[in-house]
């Protein structure tokens, strides 16, 4: 998979300086609502939080079910299948940190990526009447919360608050479709749609 500039981008600054904490940036304006680079990232840290939230569970009992393969004695002629193996190196690998600790710089540069356009998308369609309402009501990280949660159907989100602009924001979240996280090869998070 080649690598996009910007993720190269942030691989280098954070090689350069590993406190290099990037902030993805780009303003957003529809119909004179104004979301700046603040906004934008307040939000994506309600969805990413969120999504660690929700997905922490399946992947812990994701390690757990295959508990009895995650040792250093596995052996390739006992029969496993290439992805069993692959999932045992990595989990060998992940034995350092607990899942129950993963947080946002633990997601592959591009699937925050992914993410941030997700968002952005999801507002443009979402309108900015129903934007606005949803922000007066709660706050930007709530926003972001709610996203994932309506997007992946997990019996909460927008529908909780009584939105009177509850079905464009359901709509909007539920057209991103449904996404999920998994351990990649190199031991980070990435999200099912990124690419």
């Amino acid at each position: 998979m080649k690598k996009n500039n910007k993720t190269r981008l942030f691989e280098i600054m954070h090689k350069l300086n590993p406190s290099f904490n990037y902030i993805l940036n780009e303003d957003i304006t529809i119909d004179k609502l104004i979301l700046n680079n603040n906004d934008l990232n307040e939000i994506l840290n309600g969805y990413l939080e969120s999504a660690l939230w929700t997905e922490e569970e399946r992947l812990k009992n994701d390690v757990e079910s295959t508990n009895d393969v995650v040792t250093n004695n596995y052996d390739d002629e006992e029969g496993e299948t290439e992805d069993e193996l692959r999932f045992m190196r990595i989990m060998n690998n992940f034995q350092k940190k607990s899942i129950e600790s993963f947080t946002r710089e633990d997601i592959d540069p591009d699937s925050l990526i992914q993410a941030f356009l997700d968002i952005k998308k999801f507002i443009i369609n979402a309108g900015s009447i129903a934007i606005r309402e949803a922000l007066e009501n709660n706050d930007k990280f709530q926003l972001g919360m709610d996203v994932w949660l309506t997007r992946n159907r997990h019996g909460a989100g927008f529908f909780d608050h009584n939105y009177k602009h509850e079905t464009e924001l359901t709509v909007a979240a539920e057209n991103l479709k449904e996404v999920d996280l998994y351990v990649g090869d190199d031991n980070k998070l990435h999200f099912s749609n990124s690419h």
